[in-house]
């Protein structure tokens, strides 16, 4: 960016007393004027820009109409310099009394009792001083607006932003805005020639301006202001400029340039995974990327497990970095196990990737983990600790020299922010981070800028219900929008949804290739490419057998199973029925009975091991690492007496219940599975962890033939629905027709029953059942219905929920902020004697459901302590603030839970908790987590008994 030199200017008194900043607002020293604070911004906002991709000014260009680049981003850094225009008003000057007193002696003076927010202040003064340059007034009223809610929050202009403004006061407020731009070289340029500013424009704007003053307003504030800016304020801007260099260095905000500018083949990618070989899909995928067509993409993966759907994902990323000029990657997942899965995997990835740049230096990237349960990993802690130590060294450790490739990635500190996270180059988190871009929450703004121009991969998107669906959807807009490329990925779709992303992009879906299969639509083109995705792969055929849902049958079953030697999982719907089938099978096994959780292999009992969401967060933490400890591949490498030990510890015989939470987030292999009925792809997903690691062959005990045993399957289900509360879980619907689907099937041909199954079960044209009974006919009638209804609400309070499409977003009026809905999924912990009221409450979060709260399980013995022994004190009331460790300490104990008598509870008795200072109350990873006092392990909260116990972990029992 250049800005010709101008002759000085000779200020005006009003301007060189205008304050934007104090650091001691009593005695008026300290301070920053105006002009310094819009130059400081302005400057950042050009330095972050010299950062981005060339594509990403591009972009700007396009925004103004303008075809020279450079002159659209000294444009675009005006504008953004402008943000603080309203402090240039009675409105925000008599705020500091003694800097006020300065200005009332060139500037007429009022009474001010109330004022307008600066930021509404700026959409009003602004727009004007624009157009009076040759602006557009549409352009220049949502240009306005874009910079005016750096706040946080889009609002309606004003009619009359505040009292006492006149000619002076007009007249200085020109003369800032001719001093900004004499700064970057525009007094004497036309005006951009745009007469539309759209909904990406006015996201790409907003977002700069907000990390850009973010930035700026962390410049120090030394003394008397620097005079140089009211007569020279390009200079002033060049020094700025250079100070915003050194602040983004600061934070790690580096060159955004591709990771691989030459990507190697795909095996030589990926030969860090041991015996890795390219697949089909990935082979495919990477030829159909390897052009040099500069638009980004829209990318469906329809595909089993074992395909290789993740590398694929992430060889085109590399590949459109490079085509399309991005600047970096988000991951999104549907819950936090496997964001914490493919944290550790992405890390690798970009570890490998980084140092592997022939003829280049190594880079350092920043890697950041998004979800609620991020201070619970230690992975990325322990990022956080290295770089911040690295940083207060002020040592930039030559990468890839010794060690771990991963050392190359770091997390810095100040993207560790929720709001600044996807700031950062690349993430991993929940899809719910993603989704707060397209909800009206403060500077969601921020998070669509930090998302847009890049590639955003939604992994798992069969997880979500028709709400989330809508926002998926929406986002997917947005990031057209933005530029950005989208890889969609799942094991299947069913075709209507298929379609609605097409739609999404502004492509005319076409007729779906057979199963497996790729889609790939580029911006612009009026029709995808679609590809059947060839072999050879992996085929499996899976026994069939119904069996009864009843808690003790199924425990019976299981020990039967495991009496024959191999591993048996048990995944069923609701915690309860989780926990009473544990109950019994320990009864059953008697002293043959071995807790999975406090032993290992012993040859004559039978371990068993419950896995589930309702543990505090480090025993569940400790139960998932068993899980893929004794299940996953072989040998297994785990801590023993504090150090690392590798060793093949699959048992010989084990009992493995569990619910959803193992359904998507782990690789696991099981020799036979037994699972309540669920819809058909959920019912598809758990039978994917039958014979999955082909290492184990051979040592199955009785279980060589993959079977899978579904509880429900004999009879029509309506009375399990109801007796097991399975209604309440999943969709009745779905579940009769799949069970009608695995009607007289004696196998299943996986993948190859996969899409025809999900087709069959979740196409809505699918006729009524022929076979089934008049009573039968009638109950399924009412179910669809039932399901139509809740999929129009669901749709319609997902068109509701969200911020609009980018077409038409800037026509709507701004709705107040939702604040900050927290949107991680409970997951599994559902309340089966549901309010309906509670159930239909509209939560514009990323997700519906019952409301939830944060616990933490509290042992009551004269102190407050956060384990039974009375070892560690709970700090409830004299936490410090600034007290991070314990605090982790504290929150790992926690779980959440919606239990609506348990929420209904703390919400008309919050527990008092500290002080805005001190306390739980004062930190913000613990501000919103309530204690559960207990004595003796159990406590009683109205009709309900809750316990804490080692095995079955917190249980609820009715007290009528």
């Amino acid at each position: 960016m250049t800005s010709p030199h101008t002759p000085l200017h000779t200020p005006s008194a009003a301007v060189q007393v205008l304050w934007a900043k104090s650091g001691q607002l009593s005695a008026g020293t300290g301070w920053l004027p105006v002009l310094h604070h819009l130059l400081d911004v302005g400057a950042c906002a050009a330095a972050i820009l010299e950062r981005e991709p060339a594509s990403t000014r591009d972009l700007l260009a396009g925004d103004l109409g303008v075809p020279d680049t450079d002159l659209a981003v000294r444009w675009t850094c005006a504008l953004a310099a402008l943000h603080d225009l309203g402090k240039a008003s009675p409105a925000f000057q008599h705020k500091a009394d003694v800097l006020a007193a300065r200005v009332w002696k060139v500037l007429p003076w009022q009474n001010h009792s109330e004022s307008t927010p600066h930021g509404l202040v700026t959409q009003k003064l602004l727009p004007p001083l624009l157009e009076a340059r040759g602006w557009h007034s549409a352009v220049a009223r949502r240009a306005a607006q874009a910079i005016g809610c750096h706040h946080g929050q889009r609002q309606d202009t004003p009619r009359a932003p505040d009292r006492g403004t006149g000619s002076e006061w007009h007249a200085v407020q020109d003369e800032l805005v001719t001093l900004v731009l004499t700064a970057f070289g525009l007094q004497d340029t036309p005006a951009p020639p745009a007469t539309a500013f759209t909904g990406g424009a006015f996201m790409r704007l907003a977002g700069l301006t907000s990390f850009a003053d973010w930035v700026g307003s962390s410049f120090p504030l030394d003394g008397d202001p620097d005079p140089l800016p009211f007569t020279d304020p390009a200079a002033y801007l060049s020094h700025a400029t250079a100070q915003a260099r050194t602040a983004l260095d600061r934070i790690g905000w580096t060159v955004r340039e591709p990771l691989a500018p030459n990507p190697a083949p795909i095996d030589e990618t990926f030969d860090f995974i041991p015996g890795f070989s390219a697949r089909p899909l990935q082979t495919l995928l990477a030829e159909i990327l390897n052009t040099p067509d500069t638009r980004p993409a829209l990318i469906l993966v329809e595909a089993p497990m074992g395909e290789g759907k993740t590398e694929a994902a992430l060889y085109a990323h590399l590949q459109l970095q490079n085509a399309a000029g991005h600047r970096g990657l988000y991951v999104a997942l549907p819950t936090q196990a496997t964001g914490n899965a493919m944290y550790t995997r992405l890390r690798t990835f970009l570890g490998h990737q980084a140092a592997r740049r022939p003829g280049q230096a190594p880079v350092t990237v920043d890697l950041q983990l998004l979800h609620g349960g991020s201070a619970l990993n230690d992975t990325y802690q322990n990022d956080l600790t290295r770089t911040r130590s690295e940083e207060q060294q002020t040592l930039h450790p030559t990468p890839n020299t010794a060690g771990d490739a991963a050392d190359t990635v770091r997390a810095g500190e100040w993207f560790s922010h929720r709001k600044r996270a996807l700031l950062s180059e690349y993430g991993v988190g929940t899809v719910d981070q993603a989704l707060l871009g397209v909800l009206n929450v403060n500077h969601q703004f921020v998070r669509l800028w930090g998302l847009g121009n890049r590639v955003v991969v939604l992994d798992e998107v069969h997880a979500y219900d028709t709400y989330t669906t809508q926002l998926i959807h929406a986002l997917v807009r947005w990031m057209h929008a933005l530029n950005s490329s989208v890889i969609i990925m799942s094991a299947t779709l069913p075709n209507q949804t298929r379609q609605d992303l097409l739609n999404a992009w502004n492509v005319t879906p076409d007729p779906a290739p057979c199963y497996p299969r790729l889609t790939v639509a580029r911006t612009g083109d009026p029709a995808p490419i679609s590809r059947h995705i060839p072999g050879p792969r992996r085929t499996q055929t899976v026994t069939l057998r119904a069996t009864d849902p009843d808690p003790a049958a199924l425990a019976a079953l299981a020990v039967m199973l495991a009496e024959a030697g191999g591993t048996v999982t048990i995944i069923v719907n609701t915690v309860q029925r989780a926990q009473d089938i544990f109950k019994v099978v320990r009864d059953q096994l008697g002293p043959r009975f071995q807790s999975m959780c406090r032993g290992s292999k012993h040859p004559e009992k039978i371990g068993v091991h419950l896995y589930h969401a309702r543990y505090p967060a480090d025993d569940r933490a400790e139960r998932e690492e068993r899980v893929l400890r004794y299940l996953g591949k072989q040998p297994a490498t785990y801590t023993r007496n504090g150090e690392p030990h590798t060793a093949d510890v699959r048992p010989e015989r084990f009992i493995l219940i569990a619910t959803q939470v193992a359904e998507q987030s782990l690789d696991f292999d099981t020799d036979v599975m037994i699972t309540d009925l669920a819809p058909i792809d959920l019912l598809l997903q758990r039978a994917g962890r039958l014979h999955r690691h082909e290492g184990n062959t051979g040592r199955r005990g009785g279980h060589e033939t993959p079977t899978l045993f579904v509880a429900g399957l004999h009879d029509w289900p309506e009375a399990a629905l109801s007796e097991h509360h399975w209604k309440y879980v999943y969709a009745p619907a779905l579940m009769y027709r799949t069970w009608y689907a695995l009607q007289g099937r004696a196998h299943l041909t996986l993948p190859d029953d996969l899409d025809p199954l999900v087709q069959r079960v979740y196409d809505p044209g699918t006729p009524t059942l022929e076979t089934l009974d008049e009573v039968q006919q009638i109950t399924l009638r009412k179910a669809d219905n039932h399901l139509r209804q809740q999929r129009n609400n669901q749709t319609s309070l997902g068109g509701q929920a969200h911020i609009g499409q980018p077409d038409t977003f800037l026509d709507l009026s701004p709705q107040p902020s939702l604040g900050e809905p927290d949107g991680e999924p409970t997951h599994d912990d559902t309340n089966a004697a549901t309010d309906d009221l509670a159930a239909e409450t509209p939560h514009f979060g990323t997700r519906l459901g019952d409301d939830s709260l944060r616990i933490v399980p509290i042992h009551r013995n004269g102190a407050d302590y956060l384990d039974p022994k009375g070892q560690t004190t709970a700090q409830i009331t004299t936490l410090q603030k600034n007290d991070w460790d314990t605090a982790r300490a504290i929150y790992r104990r926690s779980l959440q839970v919606s239990r609506h008598d348990l929420v209904r509870h703390y919400r008309d008795h919050p527990t008092r908790r500290g002080t805005e200072h001190n306390g739980w109350a004062a930190h913000p990873l613990l501000r919103d987590a309530e204690p559960l006092i207990l004595t003796g392990n159990q406590t009683v909260i109205g009709k309900t008994r809750v316990a804490l116990d080692p095995e079955l972990g917190l249980t609820y029992e009715r007290i009528e």
